[in-house]
């Protein structure tokens, strides 16, 4: 996500296969946030493990057959890819940092994806522009939004499906039915340890980080329903589905209606 190398893609020169050409590309970025099989032999070098760190508890609908799936704050794609394997027609993912699309297109490549990843934020969704959908992915991008309300009322605007969500949590024992949330002005230590200084990974956009109580009524605010807390173990990922309130097969954007008419 914080992806700091600048170099460019080439394309494969002569005489080069098109897995070192992979190779070479995922070698050159200095960043990777998910592991991502790419061939056999190649893992992205990321710090986290989204299929044994997330995907057991994430619950990713099992049949994803014909859907249009959104995935928000897609990093390198993992969740992308993954709803892909399990059928989706169409996935749109989007994200905020530059070199997590670069990133994203290199995987896109190598497993000969037909995902699309748009350099956009969750705030720039529309049903003019994105169309809506049968699933949404909101995992991991809720505590690094100044404004988490107005994200949730942009997705129940695209959403005419389930939305599958998950967050960091902060929970006080004395406060566990009260919804609250604590702020971070300057953002939070997260990530890794590095090595050469000892110190965790400083994340400036962490933000807000509410309790379980606070994320239901949230999501409840924006106009979502049938809201269910899919894990409840404080021991792993919080996890909730939601409904929205008008169901209805998702639909990509009409190209004979511009979003500027």
């Amino acid at each position: 996500m914080f992806g700091r190398n600048k170099k460019g893609p080439t394309a494969p020169s002569s005489g080069l296969t098109f897995q070192r050409w992979i190779r070479d590309r995922v070698e050159a970025e200095d960043y990777w946030f998910q592991k991502i099989p790419l061939f056999d032999d190649l893992v992205t070098p990321g710090w986290s493990d989204p299929a044994t760190e997330k995907e057991p508890y994430f619950s990713v609908p099992g049949d994803l057959t014909g859907k249009r799936v959104l995935d928000i704050g897609c990093a390198e794609g993992y969740f992308s890819f993954l709803a892909e394997r399990k059928g989706a027609a169409e996935v749109v993912a989007i994200d905020s940092f530059p070199d997590s699309v670069r990133r994203f297109n290199i995987c896109r490549e190598a497993l000969g994806s037909k995902a699309t990843a748009y350099l956009c934020n969750v705030y720039d969704l529309s049903p003019k522009t994105f169309g809506t959908f049968d699933v949404v992915l909101f995992y991991g991008v809720l505590y690094h939004l100044r404004h988490p309300l107005l994200a949730l009322e942009k997705i129940v605007s695209v959403c005419t499906g389930t939305m599958m969500m998950q967050t960091l949590i902060h929970e006080d024992p004395a406060l566990v039915d009260t919804a609250m949330a604590k702020f971070y002005p300057r953002g939070h230590q997260s990530g890794p340890i590095e090595e050469s200084d000892n110190d965790e990974f400083f994340d400036p956009t962490i933000f807000w980080v509410p309790n379980r109580t606070c994320v239901v009524e949230m999501v409840d605010s924006a106009g979502f329903q049938d809201i269910e807390r899919v894990t409840d173990d404080p021991s792993i990922p919080f996890v909730i589905r939601a409904k929205s309130p008008i169901i209805a097969r998702g639909e990509a954007p009409d190209q004979m209606k511009a979003p500027w008419s």
